[in-house]
């Protein structure tokens, strides 16, 4: 089987799909950690315009029957089930359906190039710029806007420069904020139940039509957690292991959100 190859990056590929308006997400297992750095996820920008390579055919991987768990498997399992929870709620993502071990059908998004980041906790570079001691609680989740423009670092951005720079319109802005505001709530508290503290996370948004929704992924590879069950590692993400990531980490995530109360 031959795939038209839209978009290829570090975490994931892009697939043309046979519906129209329909793409397969793959999710890759990646060489380095998502937290290699304290504001990087090691992702390349997956579904942007300014970085889309040209369509290209290359033959799709056979499916293994029986295949282990991999970094690709668990993220897309664990990004499925957290799109149709968010979907309870009334939160538009891309998602459609889970279609493989490593593949999701999603739907083709026109994509803000804005990384969104909601911090419940001050962590890394945050604490750097404000002064605060890490793993402060905040009283209130920070929104953070950056660029994502990565020949020039992916700067942060405030609305003006969003507007100025034609990245998003004011809806659009409006709504990513209030989406990614709305998933953090949600989110935070799901997580809660299941013993993980929701510490940050960075959402990518996209539009189909006039509708602004989630795209990319919800996983372990751009959110980060603390384990509420082991005391001494309460206020420190579960997944910084220096330069691999844990596929026993990725396991525990998986495990707990199918927990039941």
């Amino acid at each position: 089987m031959v795939r038209v190859l839209r978009v290829g990056g570090t975490a994931k590929n892009l697939f043309e799909a046979e519906q129209a308006g329909m793409l397969i997400q793959q999710f890759k297992d990646m060489t380095q950690s998502p937290h290699s750095s304290d504001d990087s996820d090691g992702r390349q920008n997956v579904g942007q315009p300014a970085r889309a390579q040209s369509p290209k055919m290359i033959a799709a991987e056979p499916s293994k029957k029986g295949q282990t768990n991999t970094i690709a498997t668990l993220a897309n399992e664990i990004s499925s089930y957290l799109f149709k929870y968010l979907a309870g709620f009334r939160i538009p993502t891309h998602f459609m359906d889970k279609v493989s071990g490593s593949e999701m059908l999603v739907k083709q998004l026109t994509m803000i190039p804005l990384e969104v980041r909601v911090l419940n906790v001050a962590t890394g570079e945050f604490c750097k710029r404000f002064g605060m001691k890490e793993g402060t609680e905040l009283t209130v989740p920070v929104i953070e806007h950056n660029y994502k423009n990565p020949d020039i670092g992916s700067p942060l951005v405030n609305e003006f420069h969003v507007y100025s720079l034609g990245i998003a319109t004011p809806e659009q802005l409006r709504s990513v904020n209030r989406l990614a505001s709305k998933t953090n709530v949600v989110l935070k508290s799901f997580f809660d139940r299941r013993e993980l503290k929701l510490l940050s996370m960075k959402l990518e948004f996209g539009a189909s039509g006039n509708q602004v929704m989630i795209g990319d992924e919800i996983s372990p590879r751009n959110c980060r957690f603390a384990d509420l069950q082991k005391k001494d590692r309460g206020g420190k993400d579960v997944f910084y292991s220096g330069n691999d990531e844990s596929l026993e980490a990725y396991t525990e995530v998986r495990n707990r959100i199918y927990r039941t109360f």
